[in-house]
């Protein structure tokens, strides 16, 4: 027993004094195994590439630039769950104006703030330098230094690879951007992976007659009118990402997931892709009749707004126009049905993403609007302003908009090619 017992404690005691001895082994290792990463992805070999960025991340596991390096090799090596992972991480991470990082020097006790210029200069043979990257070729083995801005002198530097280290002190904005880029690459390609997760299932509506509008919201919503409507379909749910993306081939969403509801979609797009799933968008009589459900009060649950049946831009949306006091559970899109569904099974006819519909908007239509499945304003020349522009209806209310925006006879109006975070529809036929 105590022979092993002393060959542990002298390969303890001797690992701990090399460590002391030689600390800049392993910070040499991490650039080296970094820079041949870059190497090989310049020669093409995605593969070496990624070995070594993994090798390096073992070493150094909190580095955003590895993480960067090796989501990218993997998104390439179409390991999408993996570079998914890795920038997820990234885009946790706090963000900075500048690439700054706090250097330790072999041998000097005081680390010092700087800002990474460059992270490879080989220096001449001579020792001179003029801050250029280039080397003259003579040298066995070329020596790489850091090229860093002290930010309390104010000063350039040169300083080997193999006597610092530098622990990065946040993520670059124009990182973080190129980050959320890939990002979205890899969602696009993680949600063709699993396929269309939408089952394009539709309500039946019977046809009948319902008083259409508001006299408490805006002038748009006056007078209030009886219309009458013939049976038709509605989709259950929103139009979500995979069915979209399946279905139209790309996807313009900003919060991407497979079962979020698609938005930043033009309304030409939005039609497209109802028109391709042989379906149709309804009609704003349509859609109001539908979303009360056979009510007649301000939402489909009542005359006073109840956070727990909708998602609006509650105390975590971060806008300014959030309600503080008040919580949904998600600071963008919800998945499509987090919410319950209205007395007719629709779900999310208030809130998550305004809804386009057919109608061409015009201000005063409600005044002239036909009592028998009225189909909107006629427009001759959409580009004509004078006969009310080429702005189609919205209806339903966003998580970006307050509780007023929620109500069944709320309305808004858009032009046809807009693309905002807030924008999605459904179909009907």
């Amino acid at each position: 027993m105590g022979v092993p017992f002393l060959f542990f404690k002298n390969t303890v005691c001797l690992w701990v004094l090399c460590f002391f001895l030689f600390p800049v082994l392993g910070i040499a290792g991490v650039v080296e195994e970094t820079l041949k990463g870059d190497a090989k992805v310049a020669q093409g070999e995605i593969q070496a590439a990624e070995e070594h960025y993994a090798t390096a991340l073992k070493m150094d596991p909190e580095s955003w630039r590895i993480m960067r390096s090796l989501a990218d090799v993997k998104f390439r090596l179409e390991k999408f769950e993996e570079a998914d992972k890795l920038t997820r991480r990234i885009l946790a991470m706090k963000v900075t104006n500048r690439n700054t990082v706090i250097v330790t020097v072999e041998g000097d006790p005081e680390p010092f703030e700087a800002e990474i210029v460059d992270e490879s200069v080989i220096t001449p043979d001579s020792g001179r330098n003029n801050m250029r990257n280039y080397v003259d070729g003579k040298a066995a083995k070329p020596v790489p230094h850091y090229r860093l801005f002290n930010m309390k002198t104010g000063k350039m530097k040169l300083i080997p690879h193999s006597i610092a280290r530098i622990q990065y002190q946040g993520v670059p904005n124009r990182v973080y951007e190129a980050v959320r880029e890939l990002q979205d690459k890899i969602t696009d390609k993680l949600i063709a992976k699993a396929g269309s997760s939408g089952s394009g299932e539709m309500v039946e509506i019977k046809g009948g007659c319902f008083k259409m509008g508001s006299e408490k919201g805006e002038p748009s919503e006056r007078p209030i009118h009886e219309v009458c409507l013939k049976p038709f379909k509605m989709d259950k749910h929103e139009v979500n990402q995979s069915a979209f993306q399946e279905t139209m081939g790309h996807n313009p969403s900003r919060f991407k997931a497979a079962n979020q509801p698609v938005e930043s979609v033009t309304w030409h797009e939005a039609e497209e892709f109802c028109h391709k799933s042989d379906k149709r968008l309804p009609t704003e009589a349509e859609w109001e009749y539908a979303a009360r459900g056979g009510t007649d009060t301000a939402y489909y649950w009542g005359d006073e707004f109840d956070a727990s049946k909708s998602n609006f831009c509650d105390s975590t949306c971060g806008l300014n126009i959030r309600a503080k006091n008040l919580s949904d559970g998600f600071p963008n899109t919800a998945p499509v049905g987090s919410f319950p569904a209205n007395p007719f099974g629709l779900h999310d006819m208030a809130g998550n993403v305004h809804e386009w519909v057919a109608d061409w908007f015009e201000q005063r239509y409600y005044s002239s609007s036909p009592k028998d499945n009225p189909q909107g304003p006629q427009r001759l020349n959409p580009t004509d302003r004078r006969g009310g522009g080429n702005e189609k209806v919205l209806r339903g209310g966003a998580w970006e908009t307050g509780p007023t925006s929620q109500r069944s006879a709320s309305r808004k109006e858009f032009q046809t090619d807009y693309r905002i975070e807030g924008f999605g529809f459904r179909c009907a036929r």
